[in-house]
């Protein structure tokens, strides 16, 4: 009975740090790893658009910050023919929405090597597209979003005009 209670003590005490630590996450200046992070608010501001996103090509990873939500996450970047995009499993892991408010307002920030860079985020429903996004996740990773049976959305990533304040 003694290592029980032990052991829930231990077991409670990890929870608790493990939520103090996502707590935490919230006020810092982006994500940690997986672990959704706060605003911006360190790296210049590129104000000017990006029309070729091949820069991005090799990167497994980039920052990503809804303008409505105020949270930023990691999230993995494909690029074809110059345009970007963002997949995003659906379902994984649960609880996951910012795919859901990313469809009603996609004004987002994109921080890349450093550099905050304002886009829109705008969902591809063309299926053609979606079937050869597929392949670069493939290609790119090693499973892809949401595992082999798993629905992705992808959206795709257009430079808008900065206007004001980094965090508009």
């Amino acid at each position: 009975m003694r290592i029980l209670r032990i052991f829930g003590t231990v077991l409670l005490g990890v929870a608790g740090l493990i939520g103090a630590l996502f707590l935490a996450a919230r006020f810092m200046d982006g994500p940690l790893g997986a672990i959704p992070g706060g605003p911006f608010r360190s790296g210049p501001f590129v104000s000017e658009g990006v029309q070729d996103w091949t820069f991005a090509t090799a990167l497994e990873t980039i920052e990503m910050q809804l303008i409505s939500d105020g949270r930023s996450r990691t999230v993995w970047i494909l690029v074809r023919e110059g345009r970007a995009f963002i997949p995003c499993a659906i379902g994984a892991p649960p609880g996951k929405t910012w795919h859901l408010r990313a469809q009603e307002d996609g004004r987002s920030l994109l921080r890349v090597e450093g550099k905050r860079y304002p886009v829109t985020l705008a969902r591809v429903t063309d299926s053609s597209l979606q079937s050869e996004l597929a392949l670069v996740v493939a290609d790119k990773y090693p499973s892809p979003p949401g595992g082999a049976d798993g629905e992705s959305w992808y959206f795709s990533l257009e430079s808008r005009a900065a206007t004001g304040a980094p965090s508009q």
